[in-house]
């Protein structure tokens, strides 16, 4: 329960690294739906916790686009891994968001019809701890309209964030995350 809820708080971090990628067209970009990041988590004996949200938004000002993630949503299906992930491993109550940070220059965007992949440095703030990321992305442009995509792996350890444990199972600090949004011209 408690592996889950930590690579739950994962997927929401990737969520907003990929979200910042839609955001560094020339004009500022906003979120407009279809936001979903995962995680995935593994322990011993092939043990896999997975997990996703949605509750994702941005700000762009032209120089570095942010991510945020409201952490204190997060939605592991188990009400009771839940309280334990928000609580005592994410201490949302102190740390309600994630939020990772882009610079414009970092990101290649497509043009009308095209699209483009790359890496991207970025910031990640989580539980209070801001370490340098490198994330993957893709973005497809239609229309001004994009399909932004992305991932990155994270290790808990780096953000003083207790590695959940349950009955003496302990799922592996290291969390994949990936996410994917729709995102708009504001």
């Amino acid at each position: 329960m408690f592996v889950r809820s930590h690579a739950k708080w994962l997927s929401v971090v990737a969520i907003a690294a990929f979200a910042s990628l839609s955001t560094l067209a020339d004009a500022a970009l906003s979120v407009t739906g279809g936001a979903k990041a995962s995680f995935l988590a593994v322990g011993p004996a092939g043990m896999k916790i997975e997990g996703t949200t949605s509750d994702v938004s941005a700000q762009d000002d032209g120089t570095t686009v942010k991510v945020i993630v409201d952490l204190r949503k997060l939605d592991t299906g188990m009400s009771l891994r839940d309280k334990h992930m928000r609580d005592k491993y994410l201490e949302v109550g102190t740390y309600p968001t994630a939020i990772l940070a882009v610079g414009r220059g970092d990101l290649k965007f497509p043009s009308d019809g095209g699209e483009t992949s790359g890496d991207a440095p970025a910031k990640l703030t989580v539980h209070g701890v801001t370490k340098d990321v490198k994330f993957h992305y893709s973005a497809k442009n239609a229309g001004g309209a994009y399909a932004v995509a992305g991932s990155f792996a994270m290790n808990m350890n780096d953000y003083a964030i207790e590695v959940p444990s349950y009955l003496g199972v302990t799922v592996k600090p290291n969390v994949d995350v990936s996410a994917s949004f729709s995102a708009a011209d504001r």
